[in-house]
């Protein structure tokens, strides 16, 4: 009987931990809407109301479906069916919107902005963003991989099963470090997404260092 709850946890913990990142991914969306008339450069204002026209279609019509299409998913993850096709679709949309939110971030780190508080802002809903989509994404590919036999990752001090946690702990310390810490990536894919997380943090921390001595120099 203890069995099937901590199985089915454990099953679900993806679905909800991509929910998660959907939700700030959404938050970034919405505050980046409310603060449009602190962006300068009209070029980045009109790419921002793009995506707060989006982000309102979103919260009016997707929103509602991506309710049922989370709901479908937990229900047949009790019913113990086949459901990965439908969690891997939630974190493909996942990554789409960490890849179009890191070009918004670094559009509004590069334009003149009339407060920082907009950049901050964003910043801060941005990290849960791309350290969810990151652990998401090396839990699936080397769960995937370990199911065949292979692996993607090593793990500097692996032992038994490993937790998904381990996965996001990897994610989050790239926060800290610009790559992965605790672990080595041993495919060629795994050491390109290894890369291109780190660069990207490597980014955003150059950016905003950069935007901070020149409000300090200004």
């Amino acid at each position: 009987m203890t069995q099937l709850p901590i199985s089915l946890a454990r099953k679900s913990i993806q679905l909800w931990v991509l929910l998660a990142g959907h939700v700030f991914a959404g938050l970034f969306l919405r505050d980046l809407g409310v603060g449009l008339e602190q962006i300068d450069d009209p070029r980045v204002r009109g790419f921002a109301v793009v995506l707060g026209e989006v982000s309102r279609t979103v919260t009016t019509w997707v929103a509602p479906a991506v309710v049922i299409f989370v709901a479908f998913i937990q229900v047949q993850l009790i019913r113990s069916k086949r459901v990965q096709w439908a969690i891997d679709i939630f974190g493909g949309l996942l990554c789409l919107r960490c890849v179009v939110q890191f070009l918004m971030l670094n559009l509004l780190l590069l334009s003149h902005l009339k407060a920082g508080g907009l950049l901050l802002l964003e910043l801060l809903l941005f990290i849960p963003v791309i350290t969810i989509n990151f652990g998401w994404l090396y839990w699936r590919l080397d769960s995937a991989a370990r199911a065949r036999g292979g692996t993607h990752i090593r793990f500097s001090e692996e032992a038994g099963t490993l937790d998904p946690f381990d996965y996001f702990h990897i994610s989050s310390m790239t926060l800290l470090q610009f790559e992965p810490s605790g672990a080595t990536a041993t495919s060629r894919l795994m050491k390109t997404l290894f890369v291109i997380h780190g660069a990207m943090m490597l980014d955003l921390v150059a950016l905003t260092l950069s935007r901070a001595i020149g409000l300090a120099s200004g």
